[in-house]
């Protein structure tokens, strides 16, 4: 008797499995149909560039870089295609992973990584951001096993089923088919004038510095292995900062200061303009206090070619 129920719970179980497998099978197909057929906003412009872009200089960085970096502008200094892979919110981990996707497919001459002053630094949000990256981990696992693993140790378990890869998604593609996002080659930008406050002020001066023990070594591997994958792939590199509405103090930042040293040490030029005094305290250029206006964007990205020209 209990060797029937045995085998009964046995069977129950098997065919339970077995539809489940079915439901998450049919569920990955249409998420990932859906997902894959967006024409606007974040994903579709990462995809864009995984899949599609052939441009000969590609940018990489957080919203500053989305949102400063024009590529019209650099085709027409330069004489060569852009395209802005730039990312809101994401930093060095994500990057990485972005770049070994694309150089899979592509050369590009040149690779432009903006900075930001904390890169370094331990974020949680940047291991909860490389969520992004799921809906591509069936095509790029091998690349993208290494840099997920670091948020999960359950990478590979959570996402052999093929509906979570892309189950995050799902309202953002609702939302951008309702509401398309317009991009110009990835660089999305921004209009209006800062108005300078005292709060402004205030909120850059009230910023505490951190120090050498916040430094996160997965992010100070991610820096190195971005550089090596360039390197490896004869693929110049730049790095880069973009101008500030007020002055600020990067003498003490920790982060920044292993940054530029890793950059000299690796022979990588570094275009530093933190502080151009062509920008700091000019309303007139800036969407808000961290954002240049498209306006500053073309302006910066400008200055950007011209040192670029001079490197070369």
């Amino acid at each position: 008797m209990i060797k029937k129920e045995y085998k009964t719970s046995l069977i129950k179980l098997g065919k339970f499995l077995v539809i489940f497998l079915i439901a998450d099978f049919a569920l990955g197909i249409i998420s990932k149909q859906l997902f894959f057929s967006q024409e606007t906003g974040k994903y579709a412009r990462s995809t864009y560039a995984i899949q599609e872009t052939d441009a000969k200089v590609l940018i990489f960085g957080s919203s500053h870089a989305h949102r400063h970096y024009v590529p019209e502008v650099i085709e027409k200094e330069l004489q060569t295609s852009c395209y802005n892979a730039g990312a809101e919110g994401q930093q060095l981990l994500y990057h990485v992973a972005l770049q070994k996707m694309i150089v899979k497919r592509i050369k590009p001459e040149l690779i432009i990584l903006n900075i930001d002053e904390d890169f370094l630094y331990h974020s949680k949000e940047a291991y909860d951001r490389l969520s992004d990256l799921h809906p591509y981990y069936s095509e790029y696992r091998d690349d993208l096993e290494p840099i997920l693993g670091l948020q999960s140790k359950l990478v590979d378990f959570k996402l052999f089923f093929n509906g979570y890869q892309a189950n995050s998604t799902i309202m953002h593609v609702i939302r951008y088919y309702a509401s398309p996002q317009l991009d110009y080659k990835g660089y999305r930008p921004l209009f209006g004038k800062v108005k300078p406050s005292k709060s402004i002020k205030e909120e850059t001066q009230s910023k505490i510095e951190k120090g050498v023990e916040d430094i996160d070594q997965n992010f100070v591997t991610a820096l190195h292995t971005f550089i090596a994958t360039a390197k490896d792939n004869n693929i110049d590199l730049v790095f880069a900062t973009s101008p500030t509405y007020l002055i600020v103090d990067h003498t003490t930042n920790a982060s920044f200061i292993r940054i530029k040293a890793i950059a000299e040490k690796e022979n990588i030029p570094f275009l530093d303009f933190f502080n151009d005094q062509q920008f700091t305290g000019k309303p007139m250029l800036f969407h808000d206090s961290s954002h240049l206006n498209d306006d500053g964007a073309k302006l910066f990205t400008k200055n950007l070619a011209d040192q670029i020209k001079a490197l070369k």
